[in-house]
């Protein structure tokens, strides 16, 4: 059974599409002392469930894995996979080896039907890898259906319904929170700079981050715009009326398409401001663009493989995706995370489980960490409330284009601010 936190709190990521929001409260802080997810053997039980036989338990997902921006929105599943190599190399869950059967792709505009087509025609005891990049129309479908569904959770549909799990919690896009305050006034940055595509998800970030600085001004807001057309390459403009405000701390809610189109155009007008990076943990990415981002603050809501020392999860992450033959990437370290978490709500839910079960037991979990590769989520509260209590996220820092921890004392992960913190108020770590 996994370890129950002796702490009550729970935990909210502020994010947004297009990978990403600069408002961010990552997962309640934990201890991750023990394993949350070490799978068991044992004798199968019948069970008559969806996806189920003697001896395997069926998954699938839908993600949006032929896209505009080319990003390897589909590893998501490499990473489950990698996850699923380990726990049936161990034997499985009860005598059960998990099996992913499907890996559909709904194309940015068909998540309905291929949700539809999961549910009526794939056999699946739950959805795992689910990243819905525009439009996430297969939701009610899921939540009706009562089917354990993981995924990463970048809009507001995975607020709410019992049997959604995303891998940091719930989503709040246009709330105000003091991480990026804190963060400019750690940098001792003056003036901020906004951009957004004029997409709901996108707007509410760039709104909830520039309510987050009205509220706590650590720096100004210099620019804001929330009127980019996605595809947007061209930001010549809107670094140049950013160089003339004197933006030095540039805060997006887009696409790494984007932010890089925005980073050469920064180099190339002289410009001197830093990017802050909401989703862009991606060292070969890095490796190749790193000159435009110097000193970029990366938000990471995970451990990083640079954390020292690495927990568990992240040793095991490591071996198993190496074991695969898979590239570690931010998406692949999602699908480790929805893994992980099915894993924990099949164990919990013991040999007779039913998708209920394990959705109940998942929600009776007050600190689900998958072994340390997260920060504790406390899934009693999760679903029902509007602020998190604690929030806790890592961050790195770009240096010669590698990744470097940044904000944490030697030994820990993760940067924790309690709910009304102010800015004057220290940061605790975990």
């Amino acid at each position: 059974m996994p370890p129950k936190s002796n702490r009550p709190f729970r935990t909210r990521t502020f994010t947004a599409l297009f990978l990403g929001c600069a408002l961010v409260a990552g997962a309640a802080c934990s201890n991750a002392k023990k394993s949350d997810t070490t799978p068991t053997t044992g004798a199968s039980k019948t069970v008559d469930q969806p996806g189920v036989t003697d001896d395997t338990i069926r998954v699938g997902g839908v993600a949006s894995i032929t896209n505009p921006l080319n990003a390897p929105y589909g590893d998501i599943f490499n990473g489950a996979q990698a996850y699923f190599d380990m726990v049936n190399s161990e034997g499985g869950v009860n005598g059960r080896k998990i099996e992913i059967v499907s890996k559909r792709d709904d194309q940015l505009g068909n998540n309905q039907t291929e949700v539809d087509g999961l549910l009526s025609q794939d056999d699946v005891f739950a959805a795992v890898g689910m990243l819905t990049l525009v439009n996430f129309s297969g939701a009610p479908a899921l939540e009706a259906a009562g089917i354990p569904t993981f995924g990463w959770n970048i809009s507001e549909d995975w607020t709410g319904p019992l049997n959604f799990f995303g891998n940091v919690g719930a989503l709040c896009l246009g709330c105000k929170g003091i991480d990026m305050p804190w963060m400019a006034q750690e940098l001792d940055k003056k003036s901020v700079g906004i951009l957004a595509y004029n997409v709901p998800q996108s707007v509410s970030c760039a709104e909830g981050t520039r309510d987050s600085f009205e509220a706590m001004p650590s720096a100004k807001v210099g620019f804001y715009s929330d009127s980019l057309t996605f595809g947007t390459t061209d930001f010549s403009v809107e670094v140049s009326k950013m160089k003339e405000a004197g933006v030095d701390f540039v805060a997006t809610c887009m696409d790494m398409n984007a932010v890089l189109a925005i980073a050469k155009e920064v180099r190339k007008q002289g410009a001197d401001a830093i990017q802050y990076l909401p989703n862009g943990y991606d060292q070969e990415f890095m490796a190749a663009n790193g000159e435009f981002f110097e000193g970029a603050v990366v938000r990471v809501p995970f451990a990083p493989a640079e954390s020292k020392p690495q927990p568990a999860g992240l040793k095991n992450y490591l071996k198993w995706m190496k074991k695969a033959g898979f590239e570690p990437n931010e998406y692949t370290a999602y699908g480790w995370i929805n893994a992980g978490m099915l894993v924990a709500g099949l164990e919990a839910a013991g040999p007779d489980f039913t998708q209920k079960k394990v959705v109940d037991a998942l929600n009776k979990m007050t600190d689900l960490n998958v072994d340390g590769f997260i920060a504790g989520i406390d899934w009693t509260t999760q679903h029902v409330e509007t602020e998190p209590p604690v929030s806790c996220v890592a961050y790195v820092i770009v240096k010669n284009g590698k990744f470097v921890p940044a904000f944490v004392p030697k030994g820990k992960t993760f940067l924790c601010h309690k709910k009304g913190a102010n800015l004057s108020d220290k940061p605790t770590f975990e």
